[in-house]
C-alpha cells in the first residue's frame, strides 16, 4: 500500500504532466522485460528487443523491472524536451549520482560501469547519455507521436474530471482501487511506503509504459512524480508512426473537418466538439465518423463519454496543409 499525505498547501500545488519523451524512456525499459508479449505492447516489445542496442545495457540496471526508478532519470528541469532532458541527467550532481545508485544496488554486486557513474566520471556521464539517446532512437522516437497522443488525451480527459468533480474527484478515481480520506490518498502498491508531500506538491504523470499500476518516483528536493496507466480508451497496439499518406486524404479537409482536427489534438467529446463547432451533435458525429474512416481520428471511451483525438496520420496532414 501506498499511502501519500497532503497538506493544505499540497493541494493547491497538485500538477498533470505533459507527455515526457525521457520519463517515458525510463517505464519502457520496465516494460520491455515483461514476458507477456500481448496486449498494446507485444509488436513494441517484439521489435525493441530485437534492435536494442548493446550501448543501452547499462540503463537495464538503472531501471529494474520491479522497485524504485532511479530518481535522476526522471529530471524535472529540462522541460519535455529530448536533448535538454538528457544534459539535465548528464549534468546531475555527484552526490546525487552516488546516493541513487548506492540505494539501486543495496545488496547486490555493483558492476564497474555503475561504480564509476556513482562517482560522476566523466566518461560514464557522457556513456549515460550515449545510451539514453542510443536506446531512444530504437524504443521512443519510432513510436513518439502515437505515444504523445495518448497520454495528451489522457491528460485533457483527467482535467475534465478536475473541473466537473475537482481534485478529491480525479484522485479518487485515477487507479483502481484508491482511497482518498482526510488528506491521505492510499493506492494499492508492490510494496508499503508512506510519502509526506510537506507542501512539496505532486505531479501526476500519465504514461503508456507504466503498466496496470501505478509508479512512484521521489526526490527529497523536488515534487514526487506518480505515474498512472493511461486510460484503456486511450490504448491501441503501439505501432512506429506512419508518416506517408496519399494525397486523396486531403479532399476531407473542409473548413469544418479542419477545425474538428485542430480541436481533437488533447481528445474531446462528441457534445464538446458539438459546441465548439456551433453544430447539431449528429453533425459533429459524421464528421467524426468521416475522419475516423479515413484514420485520422480514433475513439475511445472514458465512462460515459465517447473522446475523439487525433491521430498521428491526422496530425502529420495538418501540418502539411498548414505548411503549404
Amino acid at each position: 500500500m501506498l499511502r501519500i499525505r497532503f497538506t493544505g498547501n499540497d493541494l493547491a500545488r497538485v500538477r498533470m504532466s505533459e507527455a515526457h519523451p525521457l520519463w517515458e524512456a525510463a517505464l519502457s525499459l520496465r516494460a520491455l522485460r515483461s514476458r507477456s508479449q500481448a496486449g498494446t505492447l507485444g509488436d513494441w516489445r517484439i521489435k525493441v528487443r530485437t534492435r536494442f542496442p548493446e550501448t543501452a545495457r547499462i540503463l537495464l540496471t538503472l531501471c529494474p523491472a520491479r522497485g524504485d526508478l532511479v530518481s535522476f532519470l526522471i529530471p524535472r528541469k529540462g522541460a519535455c524536451h529530448w536533448r535538454s532532458s538528457v544534459e539535465a541527467v548528464q549534468g546531475t550532481p555527484r552526490d546525487r549520482l552516488h546516493r541513487d545508485i548506492t540505494v539501486l544496488g543495496a545488496g547486490k554486486r555493483t558492476p564497474a560501469e555503475m561504480l564509476a557513474l556513482a562517482a560522476g566520471e566523466p566518461a560514464a556521464r557522457i556513456e549515460l547519455g550515449r545510451a539514453l539517446r542510443d536506446y531512444h532512437s530504437v524504443a521512443i522516437a519510432p513510436y513518439w507521436e502515437r505515444i504523445q497522443a495518448r497520454i495528451d488525451a489522457e491528460k485533457a480527459h483527467r482535467l475534465r474530471g478536475v473541473a466537473e468533480g475537482g481534485l478529491e474527484h480525479l484522485l479518487s478515481t485515477l487507479v483502481t482501487p484508491s482511497n482518498w480520506n482526510s488528506g491521505v490518498y492510499e493506492i494499492n502498491y508492490e510494496m508499503d511506503r508512506e510519502i509526506r508531500l510537506d507542501g512539496r506538491g505532486l505531479v501526476l504523470a500519465p504514461s503508456v509504459f507504466c503498466g496496470r499500476r501505478t509508479v512512484v518516483v521521489e526526490d527529497p528536493e523536488e515534487p514526487p512524480v506518480l505515474f498512472f496507466p493511461v486510460s484503456m480508451a486511450f490504448t491501441a497496439p503501439l505501432h512506429e508512426t506512419e508518416t506517408a499518406f496519399t494525397g486523396s486524404l486531403s479532399a476531407l479537409l473542409g473548413p469544418t473537418r479542419a477545425a474538428v482536427l485542430a480541436v481533437a489534438v488533447g481528445g474531446i467529446t462528441t457534445t464538446e466538439l458539438a459546441r465548439r463547432l456551433d453544430v447539431a451533435p449528429s453533425t459533429a458525429s459524421e464528421h467524426v465518423k468521416v475522419l475516423r474512416n479515413a484514420g485520422l481520428i480514433t475513439t475511445g471511451r472514458a465512462g460515459r463519454h465517447a473522446v475523439h483525438t487525433i491521430t498521428p496520420l491526422g496530425s502529420e496532414l495538418t501540418r502539411r496543409r498548414e505548411a503549404g
